[in-house]
């Protein structure tokens, strides 16, 4: 059955129980998987073809909530809400989308994100305005109250007269969303509150107007005491609860006020992210002498403009830019697209969005990523990636849906939370039965079980594990690390062993050529401008050209620069045959230098040279025992079945690497070096960078990077493995089976999309913060768990005990929500 994924922004939803009926309701439609977020308000499907976006979103609408589409997609914001679509909105009277399909229209994916910070500070604002009125007139409520010098003459009708605004006006949000959830038979902390307030107010309307406490010269003292359980002194009319109807609304008002600034602040990592591109690019038009505009007539063989071309520069929105547009960035100017410097150089400043703060040089031919800033030289950018392709806006859509998503962590949270209300309605029903069947009073048995209502608090269970993701995730994309999603987190707390791929990892992956060998010539340093009889170099990069490996694109760049030295060009290269991991092979015309004609070549590893049948030379055999004892990779040049030349491509280990793997090693993380290199040269790495020569695997070939892997895994091992190369991809995906992949962000796609994390950031500092940040994330997630369940657990036996008066039950209500969200922003200085 062929599949699609719907993103859905839900709007209404304050509880976890909120969360649970909107995943029923929509699960109940065959095929759909639904995972509901309460933090991020929205909901993240897989559906079958047959079902349209219209019955998902009339599903949640009759589950009571608003929805939108939100994706690549969706287009238009949606339209302002119809009365029915606006009673499903909970919180802080802000207008909701209409829960009617017909009248939904679709939101950007960008602006569904942007306008979800947006929207949390709007509902703050409203409920600001609702919590001062509520505070006015509630303190004088309170005063009056506890104090019976300050009860005047008619003291009971002018609380009623204060009270009422605040239970009603103050109190609309719930009443309005606890309405709304009955008419499509759901309940939720909102239906809690409500009839808590409700009933406190309707029995001290009664006792004022029928049970003779609004007489004239009646005073209600209350202690302490009395404030805190709900036990009142004296009097033989019963108690008004004016007070707590007033202070229950206060304190949830101020709790939903403070929770809402909180959840905004939560995703300032995301959107300060989001808001790294370039609103606007300056594109080069060129038109050539003849007045042509096509490519072939306006570049060069490199892709810059050509000197007689006329450049026309435009001020154009990043939309309408499209994949090989020329695009110049001036000093100071974000870089708008994903792309390749054509011409200039500089130094790009990419802190804001790998978080390293050294700016990177870049020349022509470098690659550049939309988003960091041209601090220096002028350059010319060709686009390769523009709009949602880009590695802003993938790394956007990356920590979107990780928030989206849910930790297994979090199951049994949801298990509770879908019985949770319907319990709680059941155990206040029972406070009252019970305590009336003891003989109690009345008033005594409303206190407790309208203090049930209030006291208890499904909210937090719903906030405990999005809002740490929220928070977590946006706090490792800020650091160069972005998590795939939340289920990463689990396992990272178990993770003991990772394997490093040594190039492009552990070292830089910018690999020179250091020194070479050639039959008859010795050892050359420093070889540039001599040339032997026989050039092996010229012929083995003209054959490396047509290979993208790391060390073939050194020897390549070696032969180029050569041949710019004697003026001349690289040889052409036929039958390139590729030996994946041991060399490559291929026929080479050579005109230049020495004999004329075609040659057979190999250029590759020594063994494999070996097996060939072609032996080395004593002096070229001493030449690469000398290169692989100092870190280098030898690679052997045979040319017509006789080896010709030893190569040695140095690569330089990053500054990072020691200082990162021995933070790995505190953490608990044995790591492994894996290597197609000789034993030779990843022992003299190992050394340099503190990994013990037993954890070294060397001569892995490619397709044998996944089989290290596995075999670690057998032995018991939780393996994460960090690679960057597409020979890496079937090894980050074995690791992604019982531990981790991580692929460096200047690697390639296929690796990337085999990873469960990826690092923006190309260096072992990245990984080191994703392993502390994703740990610290899961810490943060058990710590709100734990208090949203001993919260209810300890609260819930104590208001049913009659033991909390309703207004200190409902400021705990409110108090528990917010610590758990303020728990999780302490994650904003993870890592």
């Amino acid at each position: 059955m062929s599949t699609r994924e719907v993103d859905l922004a839900v709007g209404g939803m304050t509880c976890a129980s909120c969360v649970a009926r909107v995943e029923k309701k929509l699960r109940r439609i065959d095929g759909v998987e639904a995972s509901v977020n309460l933090a991020t308000e929205s909901a993240h499907l897989t559906v079958p073809d047959s079902v349209t976006d219209d019955e998902l979103i009339a599903t949640v609408a009759r589950a009571g909530y608003s929805a939108a589409l939100t994706g690549p997609s969706a287009a238009e914001p949606a339209p302002p809400p119809s009365p029915e679509g606006e009673s499903a909105q909970s919180t802080g009277g802000v207008p909701a989308a209409s829960a009617a399909p017909a009248a939904t229209a679709p939101v950007s994916e960008r602006g569904a994100r942007g306008s979800l910070g947006a929207s949390h500070l709007v509902r703050a604002e409203e409920l600001r305005r609702r919590l001062v009125l509520s505070l006015l007139l509630s303190v004088p409520v309170m005063a009056v109250s506890m104090s019976s010098t300050l009860q005047f003459p008619g003291w009971q009708w002018a609380l009623a007269a204060l009270t009422l605004p605040v239970v009603t006006w103050g109190a609309w949000p719930f009443h309005r969303a606890a309405l709304a959830g009955l008419r499509h038979g759901s309940f939720t902390m909102d239906t809690l509150v409500s009839l808590g307030v409700t009933a406190s107010t309707l029995w001290s309307l009664w006792a004022l107007i029928w049970g003779g406490a609004g007489e004239i010269g009646v005073r209600m003292p209350m202690s302490l005491a009395g404030m805190l359980t709900g036990a009142h002194a004296g009097g033989h009319h019963p108690h008004m609860y004016f007070e707590s109807a007033a202070w229950v609304t206060t304190f949830l008002l101020a709790g939903r006020y403070a929770e809402a600034r909180a959840k905004y602040r939560s995703g300032d990592a995301l959107r300060a992210l989001l808001e790294l591109g370039a609103k606007e690019a300056a594109r080069l038009r060129l038109t050539a002498p003849s007045g042509s505009t096509d490519a072939i007539d306006v570049l060069d063989d490199d892709g810059a403009p050509r000197p007689d071309a006329t450049r026309h520069e435009e001020r154009v929105a990043v939309d309408d830019l499209a994949a090989g547009d020329l695009i110049a960035v001036r000093p100071g100017e974000k870089i708008a697209v994903d792309g390749v410097v054509v011409e200039g150089a500089s130094a790009v400043d990419a802190s804001l969005l790998t978080g390293e703060s050294v700016p990177v040089e870049v020349g022509v031919g470098d690659e550049v990523t939309g988003g960091t800033i041209n601090a220096s030289g002028a350059l010319l950018v060709r686009a390769t990636r523009v709009g949602e392709g880009t590695t802003l806006a993938r790394i956007g859509a990356l920590v979107t849906a990780a928030q989206a998503g849910k930790a297994p962590v979090q199951r049994l949270a949801d298990r509770v939370s879908g019985v949770f209300v319907p319990a709680v309605l059941g155990i206040a029903a029972l406070t009252l039965v019970g305590w009336l069947a003891v003989g109690a009073s009345a008033q005594d048995a409303l206190t407790a079980s309208v203090a049930v209502l209030v006291i208890a608090c499904p909210c937090a269970l719903g906030l405990a594990t999005p809002t740490a993701i929220l928070v977590g995730s946006g706090r490792a994309a800020q650091l160069g690390v972005v998590i795939r999603g939340p289920e990463v987190l689990e396992l990272t707390r178990s993770l003991d062993t990772i394997v490093l791929d040594k190039t492009g990892t552990v070292t830089t992956a910018r690999m020179s050529l250091d020194t070479a060998a050639s039959a008859g010539i010795g050892s050359e340093s420093g070889w540039q401008g001599r040339t032997p009889a026989i050039d092996p170099l010229m012929l083995a990069g003209a054959l490396e050209a047509s290979s993208e490996h790391p060390v073939a694109a050194a020897i390549t760049a070696a032969a180029r620069e050569r041949a710019e030295v004697e003026g001349s060009r690289l040889p052409a290269a036929e039958g390139f045959g590729n030996h994946e991991g041991r060399g490559v092979t291929g026929r080479v015309t050579s005109t230049d230098s020495g004999p004329g004609g075609t040659h057979d070549v190999a250029v590759g590893r020594a063994s494999w040279i070996a097996e060939r049948g072609i032996a080395l030379p004593g002096h070229l055999s001493d030449a690469l025992e000398a290169a692989e004892s100092t870190g280098a990779t030898g690679v052997v040049v045979a040319i017509d079945g006789r080896a010709t030349a030893v190569l040695a491509v140095r690569d330089t280990v990053r500054a990072s690497s020691a200082t990162a793997i021995a933070e790995l090693r505190a953490l608990g993380i044995r790591p492994i070096l894996l290597t197609g290199d000789n034993a030779r040269a990843a022992a003299h790495v190992a050394g340099q960078v503190g990994i013990d020569p037993a954890d070294v695997r060397a001569e892995v070939l490619p397709a044998d990077k996944r089989d290290v892997v596995a075999e670690l895994q057998a032995s018991g091992a939780v393996v994460g493995m960090v690679g960057d190369g597409v020979n890496d991809a079937a090894a980050l995906a074995q690791a992604g089976t019982r531990g981790l992949g991580l692929a460096m962000g200047s690697g390639t796609d296929a690796a990337i999309e085999a990873a469960d994390i990826t690092l923006v950031r190309a260096d072992l500092d990245a990984v080191v913060a994703a392993v502390r940040v994703s740990r610290a994330t899961l810490r943060i997630i058990k710590q709100n768990l734990f208090w949203a369940f001993a919260y209810n657990v300890a609260a819930i036996p104590l208001a049913m005990a009659g033991m909390l008066n309703p207004m200190i039950a409902g400021g705990a209500m409110a108090c528990s929500s917010v610590i758990v969200v303020v728990n999780s922003l302490r994650l904003r200085r993870a890592g």
